[in-house]
């Protein structure tokens, strides 16, 4: 329901110049009364309908807070079901499912991802899912949660982008990585291998994080790469290894970090590795 708002005055017509319109607060109601009786009544196919109806009606007309509303009720409600709204923007979903999940609604924001689509909520819900896990529960799971949702609404890219950015977090790839570089390892005879774990570290140190200062990997270089640990302590402990493991070829162009790590290790990857790295698409 609109109503005007008038200037001072005895004019008995509104100026258009003047006229604000205010549209009632609850004016999602009548969208949800159509909408929720569907879902309680095992009619899920039809409540996504009607809520993509509204939901649009409602954006193009600029009632961004009720179409929200109305996003946001209708996809907790479809989600009780284990059915997910895609109605709606996708870019909406995703600022909704950001809001929320700043505000750590994880499980108010995990519909709003799951119903987005986008590469970019596939992302954030793979970190959220991880600091999820940190409250209880095993990591397993939530990685299980959102690759098989992704799935089930038939969203392959949104599975892909999941589980490589939550297999990138709990640096399960370095693990695998490492333990396959270590294993071809045959001190400084083996040069390409050596090549190898220098890149392996110098990518994953320089994204910070747990790996960014661990002294076990020097300790590690030297053991199986016969890598010499830095004569001073270093400020830049990370820049002095990696000048240390390569001494005057650091520049070579062969040798940029993290470019070809995948390529040295391919012949060698096989079905021994449980989380392979998995490209953008």
């Amino acid at each position: 329901m609109v109503r005007f708002r008038f200037s001072k005055g005895l004019n008995r017509e509104p100026d258009p110049k003047n006229v604000k319109l205010h549209i009632q607060s609850g004016s999602s109601s009548r969208a949800l009364n159509a909408i929720l009786p569907l879902v309680a009544s095992g009619q899920p196919y039809e409540a996504h309908q009607k809520t993509r109806t509204f939901t649009s009606r409602y954006s193009k007309s600029g009632q961004y807070d009720t179409a929200i509303d109305v996003l946001f009720q209708s996809a907790r409600e479809l989600l009780k079901v284990s059915q997910h709204c895609p109605a709606g923007d996708q870019d909406l979903h995703h600022y909704i499912g950001e809001l929320l999940y700043k505000d750590g609604a994880f499980d108010a924001a995990e519909p709003h991802f799951l119903a987005s689509g986008k590469r970019d909520s596939a992302r954030s819900l793979a970190n959220m899912m991880i600091e999820w896990s940190a409250a209880g529960g095993a990591l397993g799971n939530f990685a299980l949660r959102g690759t098989l949702l992704y799935l089930q609404n038939g969203n392959i890219v949104g599975a892909r982008t999941f589980i490589s950015q939550f297999i990138a977090q709990p640096v399960l790839n370095f693990c695998q990585l490492a333990v396959l570089t270590c294993q071809r390892a045959n001190g400084e005879k083996n040069k390409v291998m050596h090549e190898s774990w220098v890149r392996l570290c110098g990518t994953y140190q320089s994204k910070g994080g747990v790996l960014a200062t661990r002294e076990t990997l020097q300790e590690i270089a030297t053991l199986y790469f016969a890598i010499p640990p830095p004569r001073t302590q270093p400020d830049n402990p990370l820049g002095a290894m990696i000048s240390s493991m390569l001494g005057d070829s650091l520049t070579h162009p062969s040798l940029t970090i993290g470019s070809r790590i995948l390529q040295v290790l391919e012949p060698w990857t096989g079905p021994t590795v449980r989380f392979p790295l998995l490209p953008e698409l």
